[in-house]
């Protein structure tokens, strides 16, 4: 059969491919309890272009994917879609993108705010690699190559690499007393996720772990500060609700997937419609 023949059959069958799981999965988030949303855009040209999927997180399903991420796009796609606002989610996972933040809790006041674990924890890291790169300076050549060669071993937590990898953290982190003082207060941080057992206990505990970093005397350590400050109630709601948007993470890389495959199909309908098909027919069964 010729390819512009099963390329056709394709685009025939797309559109009602999905709508069939659209009205699944949007039937499955309106019969969920304690729905737990996730917001987070993803580019179509990146720097330049962006799309908004809006995520079951528990039921795994991608319910609806609106052009652009500024506020006034997010109002619009409100004003147009009464379903939507008929949701009523117990939680919304997004990242610190203020307009979304301010989006939701438009249309849903009595939702708890998440802020991203994961997007959260890239600030430390950014923090833990601009200290890492101010000390390489003041190093001899040898240990400077070193500490470039596996600034990836700052990264991870330190109880999750092998033994072999916790002996090359140590001879990276004996180069200087800052560097370690900043690794520790990074470990500090991923170990106030994994054991709040409640958000009484988070709650005292994130403020114990700003002021370790308060004696911590870099530029970029204390603008991670008070960007934390900033959102510490959205920050300290994860241990109301742990949910995160690490599915919608996976699902982006299935979506760029997609995006190279066809090209970026220019006719915006078979494009939606793709992505819908594309994230929910393992999830949604025929």
């Amino acid at each position: 059969m010729p390819v512009s023949t099963v390329q056709r059959m394709h685009q025939e069958a797309l559109p009602a491919e999905s709508e069939r799981l659209s009205k699944q999965a949007w039937y499955e988030a309106e019969h969920t309890s304690d729905l737990v949303l996730g917001v987070d855009d993803f580019a179509i040209k990146k720097g330049h272009t962006y799309n908004t999927g809006i995520h079951n997180l528990r039921g795994e399903t991608l319910l609806d994917v609106l052009a652009g991420r500024k506020l006034e796009d997010l109002r619009a796609y409100a004003r147009t879609n009464p379903s939507f606002l008929a949701l009523k989610p117990k939680a919304v996972v997004m990242d610190l993108a203020q307009m979304y933040h301010t989006w939701i809790s438009e249309c849903f006041p009595d939702a708890i705010r998440i802020a991203d674990r994961f997007h959260v924890h890239g600030y430390i890291i950014e923090s833990v690699q601009a200290v890492r790169k101010s000390v390489q300076f003041t190093l001899s050549p040898r240990a400077k190559a070193i500490l470039k060669r596996d600034h990836r071993l700052l990264n991870p937590p330190g109880d999750r690499l092998s033994e072999k990898r916790k002996i090359q953290l140590n001879v990276l982190l004996a180069f200087s007393p800052l560097l370690r003082k900043v690794w520790e207060w990074k470990e500090a941080f991923s170990h106030w996720y994994e054991y709040s057992p409640n958000v009484q206990v988070a709650t005292q505990g994130f403020h114990r772990w700003l002021q370790q970093g308060e004696h911590i005397d870099h530029e970029s350590v204390q603008s991670t500060l008070k960007t934390m400050r900033n959102w510490q109630n959205e920050i300290i709601n994860y241990h109301r609700c742990r949910w995160t948007n690490a599915i919608v993470e996976g699902r982006h890389n299935r979506i760029k997937a997609y995006q190279r495959r066809h090209y970026f199909t220019r006719n915006r309908v078979y494009y939606k419609a793709g992505i819908l098909v594309e994230c929910n027919r393992h999830r949604l069964s025929g």
